[in-house]
């Protein structure tokens, strides 16, 4: 098994995780997954990330991966090879990183009660939306349902699993070592933002994320002024919609929309301000990357949010779909010098506690708990 390697952990012997991402989209989840395995292969760890073939996830290039095609968490195909997996390899842990994952490592300890399942809860929706979702989460063989914030435990907790039995780990952000500095006054001009003060927002086009409240927001900050552009950084199902949402306002000529991509740390250093105005959000971990590079941050108290984002501290929190407030933290900001090089200063400073590396670190000591009971 190429790019494997093998580990005492702690006097328990040679210890394997399989870690299980089911999603066809590059998103938070995907990079959290991928960021927790080699993390782990860095640490001596065997670990192998089995992802969906057609996903984007599969088509990065990373030791450690396998691609299997997903065709629904009940397909009976698809649960005998992850069931094949685990005789052939003889993994301890499974830890599954969606929901549609959780679902296969349920059939997995039917067969081999020795394995120990961990998963990880992203998303702040209730598992109570049918019969066999409350299941998946409440049946005594997962091991560990990890939240990724206070928000989605405290979801965990009113949907009736026990509040000791849900630890919290944070995602993490693996913060760059360089930024390609050279190459951003090119690609400011090339995005047509040079000049202006630059409100950006990177994220996928899905339903939660509320990208229309923020163009609304932005349409009515233009009408006081003129010297604003909106960097609308990513791509998803909802990307034409939105679109041609934009077309019907007047500021449509001030909206740039670049589609996926991987150089965000660059666009970062060209925005002023970040923004994310999701109705329902784990937590965000591109807030974590607005704050690490110094970006004051306008956002709802959506989910794990306000664990981020602290209000008049590192930016300003707003009401879900507010407009006028999101406005006026916006022309707050842009006016006030001072108070944006302030809020820019804290912002670095709370990032540091989101790192990748403290993540790991915690998930560590989570299967050596795990493992030992």
């Amino acid at each position: 098994m190429a790019g494997l390697f093998m580990l005492n952990w702690k006097g328990m012997g040679r210890v394997k995780v399989l870690h299980i991402d089911t999603g066809r989209e590059w998103r938070g989840g995907q990079r959290q997954a991928l960021f927790l395995h080699e993390g782990l292969l860095g640490k001596g760890i065997e670990s192998r990330l089995l992802c969906n073939s057609e996903g984007q996830l599969y088509q990065r290039e990373f030791d450690g991966k396998t691609g299997l095609p997903f065709h629904g968490e009940l397909n009976p195909v698809f649960v005998r090879q992850v069931l094949r997996m685990v005789r052939d390899e003889q993994f301890d842990i499974i830890h599954s990183h969606d929901a549609h994952a959780l679902t296969p490592t349920l059939f997995v300890k039917m067969f081999y009660k020795d394995v120990r399942l961990v998963h990880t809860r992203r998303v702040d929706f209730s598992v109570n939306k049918n019969r066999f979702s409350r299941l998946k989460y409440t049946n005594k063989w997962v091991d560990s349902v990890v939240a990724i914030s206070k928000a989605v435990k405290n979801v965990l907790v009113e949907d009736g699993l026990d509040a000791d039995a849900v630890p919290i780990i944070n995602s993490g952000v693996r913060f760059p070592e360089h930024v390609e500095m050279s190459a951003i006054e090119q690609t400011a001009s090339e995005l047509g933002v040079s000049g202006f003060k630059v409100i950006g927002n990177i994220s996928n086009f899905a339903d939660h994320k509320d990208h229309k409240t923020l163009i609304r927001a932005f349409d009515a900050l233009c009408q006081s002024r003129s010297d604003v552009k909106l960097l609308l950084v990513g791509d998803g199902p909802l990307y034409d919609e939105i679109v041609e949402f934009s077309r019907t306002l007047a500021c449509f000529d001030r909206i740039v929309f670049t589609g996926h991509r991987d150089d965000v740390y660059e666009l970062m250093h060209i925005m002023d301000l970040f923004s994310l105005t999701s109705t329902t959000e784990g937590l965000g971990t591109t807030i974590i990357d607005a704050l690490y590079m110094g970006l004051p941050v306008v956002a709802t108290r959506a989910g794990g949010i306000p664990e981020l984002v602290q209000d008049g501290e590192n930016g300003f929190l707003a009401e879900i779909k507010d407009v006028s407030a999101i406005t006026g933290f916006f022309e707050k900001l842009l006016e006030d010098t001072a108070l944006r090089n302030r809020l820019s200063e804290n912002a670095r400073n709370s990032a540091e506690n989101f790192s990748d590396k403290r993540m790991v670190e915690q998930y560590i000591a989570l299967y050596e708990q795990v493992l030992a009971v």
